[in-house]
């Protein structure tokens, strides 16, 4: 969508990884996936350069929209095409499911269905042209956490997803309700979005922000412009892509 982060990355002389980011909230050690990303690249390709990589970071931070996530995937891609793509796209994969259970999904770049821990990817053969408003509350979200409140379901889900609008019908998070428990932001942030006037509401991956999603612009716009947030809390208007 179009709330995104951008990477730069530049070849530099000598072996090394040098990370900086503009978010001053975020580490730039190993503990962050974009230097884990470029670490492991660089384990697994002959070459006496190294690289450059600076971070633009507009996604908020654990707020469960994936912004770490596609910034490793993003990591990959880009060092691949900058080093003239010694790796497959199923290099990448192995790669990033060593990082990450839903990095793998970032690769592909277009709407798909997760499966297994994440790793197991089904792309779709539509686009979702749809406009969301996404709240994100002051709070962070610890995804192991969160996961690990949940119990493992052999439950399949029957519905076939055959056009966008079945998606949207379909709405569902199982996470959410563990969340809310802890923090009821999230439900307070669901609760401002419905009394907008938003009709398809649904907690974003491990949380905390909130999202809601528009057939059209003019009717994204006028819930927006009824919001009444709480002060420090963040609201975006962005379109799927």
């Amino acid at each position: 969508m179009s709330l995104f982060d951008t990477l730069y990355l530049n070849l530099a002389p000598e072996k090394g990884i040098e990370f900086t980011t503009s978010c001053s909230d975020l580490g730039c050690g190993e503990d962050n996936l974009v230097f884990e990303a470029a670490k492991l690249f660089f384990t697994k390709l002959d070459t006496h350069q190294g690289v450059k990589i600076h971070l633009v970071k507009r996604i908020p931070i654990a707020a469960g929209l994936g912004g770490g996530s596609s910034d490793a995937a993003t990591t990959l891609l880009g060092l691949n095409v900058l080093f003239n793509k010694p790796f497959s796209s199923n290099d990448l994969l192995e790669m990033a499911e060593k990082i990450g259970s839903d990095i793998p999904f970032f690769l592909y770049k277009k709407p798909a269905i997760a499966m297994g821990r994440g790793e197991k990817i089904l792309p779709l053969s539509f686009t979702l042209p749809f406009w969301y408003i996404i709240i994100c509350p002051p709070v962070r979200v610890s995804t192991a956490w969160v996961y690990n409140q949940v119990a493992l379901t052999k439950k399949e889900f029957q519905t076939k997803i055959d056009k966008p609008e079945v998606i949207i019908e379909n709405l569902y998070n199982d996470l959410e309700k563990w969340v809310i428990e802890k923090i009821p932001e999230v439900a307070q942030a669901k609760g401002i979005l419905k009394k907008a006037g938003a009709k398809y509401i649904s907690m974003s991956g491990s949380g905390g922000s909130v999202f809601a999603v528009f057939y059209k612009k003019q009717d994204a716009l006028r819930v927006k412009k009824k919001l009444r947030l709480p002060q420090r809390w963040q609201s975006f208007l962005v379109k799927g892509l």
